[in-house]
C-alpha cells in the first residue's frame, strides 16, 4: 500500500508528519487484510463477536452486581470499574470519569476508578510484582473499594518505541497483553469483563518516536488477536470456557483508530489539534473525544447494560466546589483564590490547597462520596478536614487559613491529566450545617497541580443519593437524583426500544407509544439488514406521534424493505434495533 509523507514544522511543538497514512481501519477493513492479516474487530472480518462469544458475555454481565467489601452480591454495595494502562490510559479515562460522573443515565452503584498510570507499557505491567498494581490497589484503598468489588476493566496499553517490524511489535504486545490480563484476574477474583481499546492515531509522530504510525494502527491487530485466541479456546486466556479461568472474558470497547483527517466509515477523523505538542498524547480536545466514544459504548453495548444503567435505588449528583484556592508559607500574606491551576507542595515550604462545599438540600445520609479532582502535572497525598469552613475564596491566605484537621484519606501518586479520586463519605454524612472544607496536604516535596474552578474543572463532589429520601421536582413521580430531567416532568429515563410496530392501513406504520417521546423511522432493503451497512434512509425524524405515513420508493419484483423507530426524550434516544450480538443500527439517516 502507497504511503505519502507530509512535514509540516508547527509552533510550539515538534515537527508534524503525515495527515493520512492510507491505512484503513480495522472495523473498515472487514475481510481486507493488512499485510496479509484479516481485518475486522473479530474473526472472520466482523466487528461483532461470534454468537457464542457475545451469549457468554452477556451470562458474565449478569453476573456484574453490587459487591461488598468482601465480594459478596449486596444490593446496598457497589461495582468497581478501573482503567488499566499507561499515560494515554488515564488522561482518556479521566475525561470519561469526570463526564460520566455527572451522568444520570448511569447507575449511581458504579464506581468509575481511574487507576492507570503514565509510562507503565504493557511489557512492564506484565510483571505481577510491578509496583504499578501496588499503586493501583493503594488508588482503590482510597476511594473505599477492595480487589472484590472490582468486576469491569478498561484496557488500552502499548510499548514505549516498538520498531517497524511488523508483525513483530504486534506480537510481543499481544503476548504481553496475555499476561496483563492473567494479572488482572489473579488480582480481581470478580472480574467479569475487559473491554480492550488499542491506540489512537499516531501519524503526526516522526517515526522512531513514542509510538508512531504505523505501530499504533498495527497494535489494534494485538487485541484483535489476544481475543480471537480466547475465543479459539487459549487455555491462557480461559475465562472458564476452556479449563480454568486463567483471564476474564475478553471484549473489544470502541475502536479509537482513525487514518487523521481521511474519515472513517463512522466520521472519526484525529486532527492534529487533537493531539498533544509531542503528537502522541491527546490533548483536551482529544481526551474528549475518547471520552465521548466510551460513553457511547457503554451506554449502547448490550453486554454493558445489566450493569451500567441507572437504577432505581440511587441517583448521582455532582456538586462543584463553590470555592478553591491554595495558600502558599512563601508569601503568608497573599491570596490566591483567582490562580489557576491549584497547586500542592510539601516540605519546608507548603503549599496546600482549600476546598469548600456545600451539600445542603442533599438528603443524607449519602450512600457514597467521592472528592474528585483532575490531576494537571502530578498529584497525590492525604486529604484532610478544616477546623472551619468560614474562610473566603478572595482573602484566605497561609496566615489566615483554618488549622488542617484530622486525616480521612491518603492517595498514592497520579500522573498527570488522570483523576484523584478518595472517598469522604462519613465526613459528608457527619456534616451538621452541609458546609464542608476539604484540605490536600502532602509531604511530598516535588510540586503537584490540579485544574480549579477558573480553569472550567472544578473539584467535585460526586454522591450516591437516596431516590426515596429526596424530593421530586417535576412532580413526575421520581425523586431528582434518579431523574435524568428533574425539572421536565414528561420524562425522568432514557425512552425504551420501540416496541410494537406494525401496519395500521396500506402505507401507515405505526407503534407503541411513550410518553414525552419524539421518533425517527428509517428504512432500506433487506438486503442491507444483516450486514449492517448504513444504507438507510430517513422516512421521518423528530415525529411527536406515533405513526408515520410511508413514503419510499414503490418495491421492485423480488425485493424486502425493513423500517425501524427509535424514541427520544430529553434524556437521550433509544436504539434502532438490538440485533443477536447486541449492537444498534447505525443512525446516520435521520439527524
Amino acid at each position: 500500500m502507497k504511503r505519502v509523507l507530509l512535514l509540516a514544522v508547527l509552533a510550539g511543538g515538534l515537527p508534524a508528519f503525515a495527515q493520512t497514512t492510507g491505512l484503513i481501519p480495522l472495523s473498515d477493513l472487514g475481510t481486507g487484510t493488512y499485510q496479509g492479516f484479516q481485518g475486522g474487530l473479530y474473526p472472520g472480518g466482523q466487528n461483532a463477536p461470534p454468537v457464542a462469544h457475545f451469549r457468554a458475555a452477556l451470562a458474565r454481565a449478569a453476573e456484574v452486581v453490587p459487591r461488598n467489601t468482601a465480594g459478596t452480591p449486596d444490593p446496598q454495595g457497589f461495582i468497581g470499574m478501573i482503567a488499566v494502562g499507561m499515560s494515554n490510559t488515564t488522561h482518556e479515562f479521566g475525561a470519561f470519569e469526570r463526564d460520566q460522573d455527572e451522568n444520570g443515565n448511569r447507575s449511581a452503584r458504579l464506581v468509575l476508578m481511574d487507576t492507570a498510570l503514565g509510562g507503565q507499557t504493557a511489557a512492564i505491567i506484565s510483571d505481577p510484582a510491578a509496583p504499578y498494581w501496588t499503586t493501583m490497589m493503594q488508588r482503590l484503598t482510597a476511594m473505599g473499594l477492595t480487589a472484590a468489588q472490582v468486576q469491569v476493566a478498561w484496557l488500552k496499553e502499548a510499548d514505549a518505541q516498538p520498531p517497524n517490524d511488523f508483525p513483530g511489535h504486534a506480537t510481543l504486545l499481544k503476548n504481553e497483553l496475555v499476561q496483563v490480563v492473567q494479572n488482572l484476574h489473579a488480582k480481581f477474583p470478580n472480574l467479569k469483563l475487559c473491554y480492550l481499546s488499542s491506540r489512537i492515531y499516531g501519524g503526526y509522530a516522526a517515526q522512531g518516536s513514542l509510538n508512531p504510525e504505523p505501530q499504533a494502527y498495527e497494535s489494534g491487530f494485538s487485541v484483535k488477536w489476544l481475543i480471537e485466541d480466547q475465543i479459539a479456546g487459549s487455555p491462557a486466556l480461559s475465562y472458564g470456557q476452556a479449563g480454568p479461568a486463567q483471564a476474564p472474558l475478553l471484549l473489544w470497547g470502541p475502536y479509537l483508530w482513525a487514518d487523521g483527517t481521511n474519515p472513517r466509515s463512522d466520521g472519526l477523523t484525529w486532527l492534529i489539534s487533537d493531539l498533544e505538542g509531542d503528537h502522541t498524547h491527546p490533548s483536551a480536545a482529544g481526551e474528549e473525544k475518547v471520552a465521548g466514544l466510551l460513553g457511547t459504548f457503554f451506554s449502547t453495548d448490550a453486554t454493558a447494560a445489566p450493569w451500567w444503567r441507572a437504577r432505581n435505588d440511587l441517583g448521582l449528583v455532582a456538586l462543584d466546589a463553590l470555592k478553591d484556592a491554595h495558600v502558599s508559607a512563601a508569601n503568608p500574606n497573599t491570596n490566591f483564590g483567582s490562580a489557576s491551576p491549584l497547586l500542592e507542595q510539601g516540605g519546608t515550604s507548603p503549599v496546600v490547597p482549600y476546598l469548600g462545599f456545600s451539600v445542603a438540600g442533599v438528603a443524607r445520609p449519602v450512600a457514597a462520596a467521592k472528592l474528585s479532582l483532575r490531576v494537571l502535572e502530578g498529584g497525590g497525598g492525604p486529604v484532610f478536614t478544616a477546623a472551619s469552613t468560614s474562610w473566603a475564596e478572595n482573602a484566605i491566605t497561609y496566615a489566615t487559613a483554618p488549622a488542617i484537621g484530622a486525616a480521612l484519606t491518603n492517595h498514592p501518586q497520579a500522573s498527570r491529566d488522570g483523576t484523584y479520586a478518595a472517598a469522604v463519605t462519613a465526613n459528608v454524612n457527619a456534616d451538621a450545617d452541609g458546609a464542608l472544607t476539604f484540605v490536600l496536604d502532602t509531604t511530598g516535596t516535588g510540586q503537584a497541580s490540579y485544574h480549579s474552578k477558573e480553569d472550567g474543572a472544578a473539584p467535585r463532589l460526586v454522591l450516591a443519593v437516596s431516590c426515596a429520601a429526596s424530593p421530586d421536582s417535576d412532580g413526575d413521580g421520581h425523586a431528582d437524583p434518579c431523574d435524568c430531567a428533574p425539572q421536565d416532568g414528561s420524562a425522568f429515563a432514557l425512552p425504551l426500544e420501540v416496541a410494537g410496530l406494525r401496519w395500521v392501513g396500506p402505507s401507515t406504520l405505526a407503534w407503541d407509544a411513550q410518553p414525552g417521546a419524539l421518533y425517527d423511522v428509517t428504512s432500506g432493503s433487506l438486503a442491507s439488514l444483516a450486514s449492517f451497512t448504513a444504507g438507510d434512509v430517513c422516512v421521518g425524524s423528530g415525529l411527536t406521534v406515533a405513526s408515520t405515513v410511508e413514503t419510499t420508493p414503490p418495491l421492485l419484483s423480488g425485493e424486502g424493505r425493513y423500517f425501524l423507530v427509535r424514541a427520544a426524550n430529553v434524556c437521550g434516544v433509544s436504539r434502532f434495533e438490538t440485533s443477536s450480538q447486541g449492537r444498534d443500527r447505525p443512525g446516520a439517516a435521520c439527524p
